[in-house]
């Protein structure tokens, strides 16, 4: 009888301690559930998911004035990239006809090209509608670590572009700042607080927004493409691989409206975090945000492109382009300036898209 009681309670025991255990494991993979899924809730140890935003963008060309006698157009666009943090759902391109999509050969940005026949026509629009969902993009610590690039994709980011200089001076200046630093993460971290401190935002200065990064030693002052040229070249001076990302802003606490102009960012290279995006202008109009910044970047933007000097096609003359936003625009082989670009958007309710689908 005694023992016969010893071995139930000792049963009853191991029962305890198996629910016990499931308690614990669901608990433990409730949590990680919390931190895998998007929305912006807060999961173990305090991480926060990545926040999101989902939108239709519309990117409308209209060129005017054709002159009279032409008789063909080219144009091309960059299209939307598709990234682990920018998830294109849907894309229309209208009109459809006389159509070539491919990728320049050195960054890999996608594009979409016409070559249109315009005789007796004064006027054409050109319409690239997406519905696309951008997530808040952090790597700082290796929470949302990027896959580790290859050697070749690395030394492109380490070389001179023609405005993103790595001259004696500059790379004076970038030893200079990061002389106390060993690290890939501390050198970058002491260039990024170098240009916020020393480096304006300032449009009123002739020559800002070429990226341009012997003026902006020189003047100390510009716009995005300014601060974040710099960046590039005194990271890639002490053998830091930095590239240029081009971009839309989406107006932040806005559900729709029309954008003005382009915003761009940087990311730097760590051998062991990966890609790691900065952005010093944004930090400097919101010096709240300055840790943020470093590491991180909001959903408030779409990625267009990468790189500068982007030769559009190898086949045909034509100069490289500083970076690519914008149109390139051929009337007869000579460039068309005549042309009016337009960015829109406009916020999807996420959990009507979802019950939809």
């Amino acid at each position: 009888m005694a023992a016969a009681h010893h071995h139930a309670l000792e049963t009853r025991g191991k029962e305890k301690m198996m629910k016990t255990g499931t308690v614990k494991f669901k608990i433990v993979f409730l949590l990680m559930v919390l931190i895998l899924v998007p929305g912006g809730v807060w999961g173990i140890a305090g991480l926060r998911v990545p926040s999101s935003r989902l939108v239709d963008f519309d990117y409308e060309i209209r060129i005017h004035d054709i002159p009279q006698g032409s008789r063909e157009l080219k144009v091309w666009l960059p299209l939307l990239a598709q990234t682990p943090y920018q998830e294109i759902k849907n894309i229309t391109i209208e009109p459809q006809e006389h159509t070539a999509i491919y990728y320049d050969p050195v960054y890999h940005n996608k594009i979409l090209s016409y070559t249109v026949d315009i005789a007796r026509r004064d006027s054409l629009i050109f319409n690239v509608r997406y519905r696309v969902k951008r997530y808040e993009y952090s790597n700082k610590h290796g929470i949302l670590k990027t896959v580790l690039a290859k050697d070749a994709d690395l030394n492109r980011y380490l070389k001179a572009n023609r405005l993103v200089t790595i001259s004696p001076k500059v790379k004076d200046l970038a030893d200079e700042i990061t002389i106390a630093e060993t690290s890939t993460m501390g050198k970058a971290r002491a260039i990024y607080d170098y240009i916020f401190h020393n480096v304006s935002y300032d449009k009123t200065i002739l020559g800002w927004g070429n990226g341009d990064t012997e003026r902006v030693c020189s003047v100390k002052a510009g716009n995005c493409t300014d601060f974040h040229s710099l960046f590039i070249s005194l990271a890639r001076a002490v053998d830091i691989p930095a590239k240029f990302v081009m971009g839309v802003p989406l107006i932040h606490n806005t559900p729709e409206g029309e954008i003005c102009g382009y915003h761009c960012w940087a990311e730097f290279y760590d051998e062991i975090l990966g890609w790691v995006p900065v952005d010093i202008s944004e930090a400097w109009k919101d010096k709240a945000k300055y840790e943020y910044y470093f590491g991180t970047i909001g959903p408030d933007r779409l990625e267009v492109s990468v790189g500068r000097d982007i030769v559009l096609d190898p086949n045909i003359h034509m100069e490289p382009l500083n970076y690519f936003i914008y149109p390139y625009v051929e009337i007869d082989g000579k460039v068309f300036e005549q042309v009016r670009t337009s960015f829109r958007f406009k916020e999807v309710n996420q959990r009507k898209e979802a019950r939809a689908t």
